[in-house]
């Protein structure tokens, strides 16, 4: 099970529990192929989310997290970069050292420690995970957006692994800060000329050579350069023009910035990703919940619709009451289960004739739909034959409403390729346009406009023995 077939149950979850069930008969159709309980709330899912277009707004939700997390980490790249150059100043003035390690770490520490306390309380992440979160929010707006974005966050909530996602956000952010601030800097330090020095009005130099000595032993256990005690000593007030001393200085700076600013956030940005995929397995649904409980109920083969279903293994028969499928006049040859051809109407006036003169022997044509008892035989027919091909015939003289819409996708779900054949599209009453915009609005489904049957049969016949 993927991520985002967890992600789209979850929003479907939600979506039921917070304003009632959907209309799910062609979900429970679809999921009855699937074999496992896990297959059929995942199949179930799946056909209701296209119902609503769930998958665009996942799709859209994860475009804006990922535009929001480039945006962040480009002024991350900025931000660190001018903070490495604002703490070595122009080299006009010697640098001093204590104000440039407050400048390239201090921001970052606090963050850290913020960090740190808010994952032992309410684990929010930090403070840039929350403002990335505002961002994405910014950046998509549409139908569904919300739906998509609570439901994200519940499954890492539920996997435990909510603060450890806002987390990496937050590291990753802070690792692009630094690593821009230690190439500027090291980039400046090799191309420019400059000199440090430490000030101070209270302190005595013995604080300054335990200062440096400190937080220079990490660094230099790794290879860092660090000036000692005598050079410590020399540098207060006035900078020593010893080349000896500069370099010591720009080592000790370089590597506590590397080793207290960008080495703890490549590991807590590690730590975090693997937290992460560790939970991957625990973001699937649980069927045990009530929820999960009831769907399962409602997806039992006994709970389907009885009626119409089509035999598996046999001929289809002409008894259309039976069975709500018949077989082209003149023609007894079986049709192979996911390879028919299959023409079905909805709502055609008395005029019409139904089934049309001169279906091919490879196709099959099931009862007008006209009545609630009609759309699930016919739903329940196609579900079971997953046709290759589909023609559903249409009155462009009735308006092109919702629930004729939403039944064409339906049934299209099931089938390879599926065409609406509109009849009456040359009438001065007929809703043309408004047929073409509906139509077109839905993938992949094609339009016919014609009333004679010959295109009609041409496309069914097509490619199809």
């Amino acid at each position: 099970m993927t991520l985002t077939q967890a992600w789209l149950c979850e929003a479907i979850r939600i979506r039921e529990t917070q304003w009632g069930p959907q209309d799910d008969r062609a979900a429970r159709l679809r999921a009855h192929t699937a074999s496992t309980d896990l297959g059929r709330v995942v199949s179930r899912a799946a056909v209701l989310g296209d119902a609503i277009d769930l998958p665009q707004a996942v799709h859209r939700f994860s475009q804006g997290g990922f535009f929001a997390l480039i945006i962040a980490v480009v002024l991350a790249l900025a931000g660190g970069g001018g903070s490495a150059l604002t703490a070595l100043g122009s080299g006009a003035q010697p640098v001093n050292v204590v104000w440039a390690l407050i400048i390239i770490l201090g921001i970052n520490t606090l963050s850290l420690l913020a960090w740190a306390l808010s994952m032992l309380w309410h684990g929010s992440g930090g403070w840039l995970a929350q403002a990335w979160q505002w961002l994405a929010r910014k950046l998509v707006r549409g139908p569904e957006i919300a739906l998509a974005g609570q439901a994200w966050w519940s499954i890492w909530r539920q996997a435990g692994a909510a603060r450890w996602l806002l987390s990496g956000i937050t590291h990753a952010i802070w690792t692009a800060a630094n690593a821009a601030a230690v190439v500027v800097l090291l980039f400046a330090l090799s191309t420019r000329h400059f000199s440090f020095v430490w000030e101070t009005t209270l302190l005595s130099a013995d604080v300054f050579v335990t200062i440096t000595a400190v937080l220079g032993a990490l660094p230099q256990w790794f290879g860092f350069l660090i000036p000692d005690a005598q050079v410590v000593r020399a540098s207060g007030h006035v900078a020593s023009e010893a080349a000896n001393a500069q370099i010591l200085w720009a080592g000790w700076l370089l590597g506590t910035l590397v080793m207290y600013g960008l080495v703890p956030r490549v590991l807590l940005l590690l730590i975090s990703v693997a937290r992460v995929v560790i939970a991957i397995p625990r973001t699937q649904p649980d069927l045990s919940a009530p929820y999960y409980v009831a769907v399962l109920a409602r997806l039992q083969p006994s709970s389907l619709p009885p009626d119409g279903l089509l035999p598996s293994h046999g001929v289809l028969e002409a008894s259309v009451s039976d069975i709500g499928v018949k077989r082209a006049a003149g023609s007894h040859v079986g049709v192979p289960r996911s390879s028919a051809a299959m023409i079905t109407a909805i709502e055609l006036d008395p005029t019409h004739a139904w089934p049309p003169v001169g279906l091919g022997a490879g196709v099959a044509c099931t009862v007008l739909i006209d009545s609630r008892a009609s759309r699930s035989a016919v739903l329940a027919s196609v579900a079971q034959h997953t046709p290759r091909r589909l023609a559903i015939s249409c009155n462009a003289r009735h308006t092109p409403d919702r629930g004729t819409m939403r039944l064409i996708a339906e049934l299209a779900s099931f089938c390879g390729a599926t065409v609406v054949w509109l009849q009456n599209a040359d009438q001065p009453e007929s809703h043309l346009d408004a047929w073409r915009a509906q139509v077109h609005g839905l993938t992949g489904i094609g339009l016919l406009e014609s009333d004679a049957p010959g295109p009609v049969l041409a496309w069914l016949e097509e490619k199809n023995g």
